[in-house]
């Protein structure tokens, strides 16, 4: 499995600058989960190769990559393309922590077999103990057998902001953020890791259908992805900055508050995190002036809240899919539900010390890229 040791260096050495008590239940913990996590699903990987070796022959046709700066909407629609299970693979939580065919199918034995009652208690545990009125409530809904993103694979490689959540004393986001800007070789290797896992994720589900993915940490990801998989299709939901830049932040925040309550809304941490969020933006206006459409297409975050059903079907027509009865049922129920749904998640750019003036000098070509109100109340 792949992992980058430079960014590993840099995430020890700036943990260890910042260590106090309750940093360090809290590092040591999640040290052994990484560690123990990772290792299982590397024997697993390993296993793979010798007793499901066709993994390598499975193809990966036309995958769809929804991604936005984070709170974008980006899980709304994941879940609901997702519904549509004859067409996309989408990962479970569960199944990108371990993305092993090995693994999935013990799992699905499991779960299938006599021991199948006790395993779904297990889950249900796991779910009321690890996400169930945690600082994310209101936020993100999580369980381990929900759909989730992909970041799982970037966390095992060193290559993920995701990591900030528990470490947020990163001295050089850029490396953790921006795999396009990595050396040829480095970035290979990567898509190698990254390539094998969607492959045996996709043999493991059955292998005929097109993988699903959703990432908010995407934008500087893009083009090495293309290059990989030269069919692929980027989804890019744009949401006001005003509204999506604090919603971010507000996520990360509430999560250091448990381990580092002494940081504030404008620590340098947080300021390097906004950064980290105009950064994205830019990239993703930049993707917008240069991917061909066929590749490439933006859908507004307000339409989707507004008009769930219609974007997937314009998605699906553009992409050049037939939506069957069975997920047009699906989808007609779940967009009926999303329409009751009001989110508790409440933030200001004012929070975090962040003036409109401010985002929009720094966004001024984001704006006039996805045509967006600059002056918005």
């Amino acid at each position: 499995m792949y992992v980058n040791t430079r960014n590993a260096r840099a995430i020890a050495e700036a943990a260890l600058q910042n260590l106090n008590p309750r940093r360090a239940v809290t590092w040591s913990g999640f040290t052994a989960g990484y560690v123990g996590l990772r290792g299982l699903t590397e024997i697993g990987r390993r296993i793979d190769d010798v007793a499901y070796p066709e993994w390598r022959d499975q193809p990966v046709v036309q995958p769809v990559f929804i991604f936005a700066n984070g709170r974008s909407g980006t899980t709304m629609l994941h879940r609901l393309m997702g519904l549509d299970e004859e067409t996309f693979a989408g990962f479970k939580l569960y199944q990108s922590i371990f993305s092993a065919v090995s693994l999935q199918r013990a799992f699905e034995g499991i779960s299938n077999g006599p021991l199948g009652g006790l395993a779904r208690k297990g889950v249900d545990t796991i779910n009321e103990t690890f996400f169930r009125d945690t600082v994310w409530d209101g936020i993100h809904a999580m369980g381990i057998d929900v759909e989730e993103e992909d970041e799982t694979t970037f966390v095992y490689g060193f290559e993920s902001p995701t990591i900030s959540l528990l470490n947020p004393f990163m001295r050089d986001y850029t490396r953790l953020t921006w795999l396009d800007a990595h050396d040829d070789e480095r970035r290979r290797r990567f898509m190698d890791f990254y390539e094998a896992t969607v492959k045996k994720h996709l043999f493991a589900v059955g292998g005929n259908r097109r993988f699903l993915n959703k990432n908010v940490f995407f934008a500087p990801r893009v083009r090495s992805m293309l290059e990989r998989f030269p069919d692929a299709r980027f989804v890019y939901l744009v949401r006001h900055p005003f509204d999506a830049l604090p919603s971010f932040m507000s996520m990360f925040y509430e999560k250091w508050k448990t381990h580092s309550p002494e940081l504030n809304r404008a620590s340098p941490e947080a300021i390097e995190m906004m950064n980290m969020g105009y950064s994205y933006y830019r990239a993703a206006a930049e993707l917008s002036r240069e991917l061909p459409a066929k590749n490439f297409r933006v859908v507004r975050y307000d339409s989707l809240i507004q008009s769930p059903k219609q974007v997937v079907e314009e998605l699906y027509a553009w992409m050049g899919l037939d939506m069957s009865k069975a997920y047009l049922s699906r989808l007609e129920a779940a967009t009926s539900r999303q329409r009751k749904y009001r989110s508790s998640h409440r933030y200001s750019l004012e929070q975090f010390g962040i003036t409109r003036d401010e985002v929009r000098r720094e966004l001024d070509g984001v704006f006039e890229a996805f045509e967006l109100d600059p002056f918005r109340d």
